[in-house]
């Protein structure tokens, strides 16, 4: 099962995350003060924090505070790392799940009609774009939605971030652009796959009988071909969480967003161990979630499927 698998993952990450530490040139709390700072306040932040422990124990130190729902503190703001992960992670979300729902809603059906009508203008424009948009790296995309919407139309605001809970509407405003760049790579993507698969199941024998049955073409494809599919778009979807979140560190990077990839980012140039930590163990715990939803899906479309 997933979370059989996704339980070694977890020791093996955060103790690659407590053990990195170790790995810098000089002490964590040098790192962390600098080249000017004196003896006695080196020794102050290693003892504090645990930094002159062996790696090992310092590791099952933390792992014992995690078991209790303790993440540590921030290194400088002192916020607890746990409460700082929900709300950046509740951003990100946003952002990943918006940027999914938008692509599924045009990569689907866009693929059922264009399957539908294999060889038409619609069907070769689709591909071609689909291909150029698959070829072009994240951060090009992001580079140029801004460029256009931000500084020639003036659409969109180019950095910054409101909460929902703050303002409903200037939130949609601030994530139009972070979900516009999201989006395009993984609506091309999913819509090649979702073509392919409504490609082969037309030309199943099912199919061919329902066509001379008289069927309409909508009914046909709602019922007889989409249902076949649904196991390998589940699986894209699932899969592409993972990007989602993963290309959330350039999208959060480039427009302010504080988001997990942007706060994961600071933390690594701010040196602070305990929230690189934190967010490392909360993304593990995320992926083997979504892996295991993936699986529900899968035996929720097809009870015969042994997701055990």
């Amino acid at each position: 099962m997933r979370l059989a698998a996704g339980v070694p993952v977890f020791f093996l990450v955060t103790f690659a995350a407590t053990a990195l530490a170790n790995l810098s040139p000089g002490s964590p709390a040098q790192l962390i003060l600098g080249e000017n700072a004196t003896s006695e306040q080196i020794a102050r932040l290693n003892a504090e924090y645990g930094y002159d422990l062996p790696v090992f124990e310092r590791y099952l130190h933390w792992l014992g505070g995690v078991f209790h729902g303790d993440f540590g503190v921030t290194l400088f703001s002192q916020q607890p790392v746990l409460q700082l992960m929900l709300e950046r992670a509740a951003v990100t979300f946003e952002i990943a799940i918006l940027a999914q729902l938008i692509s599924f809603l045009i990569g689907v059906p866009l693929a059922m009609y264009t399957a539908s009508h294999p060889g038409k203008l619609t069907d070769t424009a689709m591909r071609s774009v689909s291909s150029l948009l698959l070829a072009v790296p994240t951060f090009v995309i992001v580079v140029l939605l801004s460029y256009v919407f931000a500084l020639i139309l003036r659409w969109l605001p180019a950095t910054g971030w409101v909460s929902f809970s703050d303002d409903p509407l200037a939130n949609l405003w601030y994530v139009c652009l972070p979900v516009m760049c999201l989006s395009a790579h993984q609506c091309a993507y999913l819509y090649r796959v979702a073509r392919n698969e409504f490609v082969s199941a037309l030309q199943e024998d099912f199919v061919q009988v329902a066509r001379v049955k008289g069927l309409s073409l909508g009914y046909i494809l709602f019922r007889h071909v989409l249902r076949p599919a649904l196991p390998q778009i589940i699986t894209v979807v699932g899969m592409s969480m993972t990007y989602l979140l993963a290309g959330s560190f350039v999208v959060e990077a480039y427009f302010a967003v504080p988001g997990i990839g942007w706060t994961v980012l600071s933390a690594v140039k701010s040196h602070d161990l305990a929230l690189v930590q934190g967010i490392l163990s909360l993304t593990v715990i995320i992926f083997v979630v979504i892996f295991i939803l993936v699986d529900l899906c899968y035996a929720i479309i097809d009870p015969r499927v042994d997701v055990a």
